[in-house]
């Protein structure tokens, strides 16, 4: 889902075949990318164009001036790192390679982990008890079976975890019965 804000670099006609371009992998990817690129022309006050017509000298002082920026705003290693993707992605695009190495601290540090915890069982009763039906279910699939959120929804929300998945389960006119406890869940390749 492209926001607002970013939609207008798809108006010239390169972003939004290289855009497009990366979509062909993943929808999401392309938008992040998007994203990407959009907050770094933002930053430094230059289009996408521009950099893509710069040397690799004034690109690779751009990227080191955005990562000591990132930094001082606390980002993450890890996040820093994935703030450079775009704009690579972007320059090999337009037939540039950055081959100069851009040093990043920390950027296997897990800090977002840090203090992660499993709910305790009467966490998830409150968590279950505020949610709608379908929510719950949703819930209660990742907490209990270990199913990642693109399993139950892709990210354009057009494909899903389908009753056809579970292998386990019979369903007749009145009634709904296991022949397996745990039920196996399929998860499909797209998925």
């Amino acid at each position: 889902m492209v926001e607002k804000k970013y939609a207008t670099l798809l108006e010239d006609k390169d972003v939004l075949r290289w855009y497009q371009n990366v979509s062909r992998g993943a929808q999401s990817t392309a938008d992040v990318s998007l994203r990407g690129l959009g907050r770094f022309c933002s930053m430094t006050g230059i289009s996408p164009h521009e950099v893509a017509s710069m040397s690799e000298k004034q690109i690779v002082g751009l990227m080191l001036d955005y990562v000591t920026t990132l930094e001082k705003n606390g980002k993450a290693g890890s996040y820093i790192e994935s703030c450079l993707k775009p704009i690579k992605s972007w320059l090999l695009f337009n037939g540039k390679e950055i081959k100069r190495r851009i040093k990043i601290r920390n950027t296997r540090a897990t800090t977002t982990l840090r203090g992660e915890r499993v709910p305790t069982q009467e966490e998830l009763r409150k968590i279950f008890l505020s949610a709608t039906k379908a929510t719950r279910v949703s819930c209660v699939l990742m907490a209990q079976s270990g199913l990642r959120p693109e399993v139950l929804g892709d990210y354009l929300g057009n494909d899903g975890l389908r009753i056809g998945d579970i292998a386990d389960i019979e369903i007749s006119k009145d009634r709904v019965t296991f022949t397996n406890i745990p039920a196996r869940i399929i998860v499909r390749e797209e998925l």
